[in-house]
């Protein structure tokens, strides 16, 4: 069986260092064991984010909500990884989604003040963090200039990139129809054509006030194909 330290070393927070250092790094500071049963809340929205967190086993499901309660939109996350860490630190230092076992679930967690009096110490993980919450920054920088008003098609896959954490993966959006077609600015007919469409090609599951995507990246994959493709029919057309 796999060892917590093993475990973490599999995480960007701690490439670069062996068992032997993270051994030394992790003895220093006191650790917070948890284990959830599937069903049970670990983290709520709203709640103080006070220590960083790390997903050791099984998987878990975040649930976001817009702040006019339109829509309900959940990720499924997997060991090993860290959960909600971007909220640590800044001027909103609380989670912006509730975070639910969705198996039974193993979870560790350090305390900020050992984060910075401790953690913080060591060049690696400094340079780990920054880069995680840099490359963060960046990943969103780069959907916000990727978006593509263009076409329904490319404002369906632009709203789910937009507002989930991470690209890839299963996603599960809750939402009327009729809400969904008035926040991109389409009418409520052309966004369930469009959608029926998407499920036919395999990409989306369509249920009653519900969309799941088994895969995001394999939907933002198609977007880019189908950009190549309405570009070129495009330029044809201008000939």
């Amino acid at each position: 069986m796999e060892t917590m330290y093993e475990t973490l070393l599999k995480m960007p927070l701690f490439q670069g260092l062996g068992e032997d250092e993270i051994t030394k790094i992790v003895g220093k500071v006191k650790l917070h064991f948890q284990k959830y049963k599937a069903g049970s809340v670990i983290l709520r929205s709203g709640d103080p984010c006070n220590e960083l967190t790390f997903l050791l086993k099984g998987e878990i499901m975040l649930e976001s909500t817009d702040k006019d309660n339109n829509f309900v939109l959940k990720e499924f996350q997997s060991a090993p990884d860290l959960v909600g860490f971007y909220s640590l630190f800044g001027i909103k230092t609380c989670y912006f989604s509730t975070y639910t076992a969705e198996t039974d679930v193993d979870v560790v967690s350090i305390d900020k003040s050992f984060i910075l009096t401790e953690l913080d110490k060591h060049d690696i993980f400094r340079l780990n963090f920054r880069n995680i919450l840099s490359n963060r920054l960046q990943q969103f920088h780069d959907r916000l200039w990727q978006f593509t008003y263009s076409c329904l098609e490319t404002k369906i896959v632009d709203f789910l990139l937009a507002r989930c954490e991470k690209p890839y993966g299963k996603k599960q959006l809750k939402i009327k129809m009729e809400d969904f077609a008035a926040i991109i600015g389409e009418t409520r007919l052309s966004v369930s054509k469009c959608l029926n469409q998407l499920e036919k090609d395999g990409l989306v599951i369509l249920r009653r006030t519900e969309v799941e995507i088994p895969d995001l990246n394999l939907l933002k994959l198609w977007k880019e194909k189908f950009l190549m493709t309405f570009s070129h029919n495009k330029e044809i057309v201008n000939e």
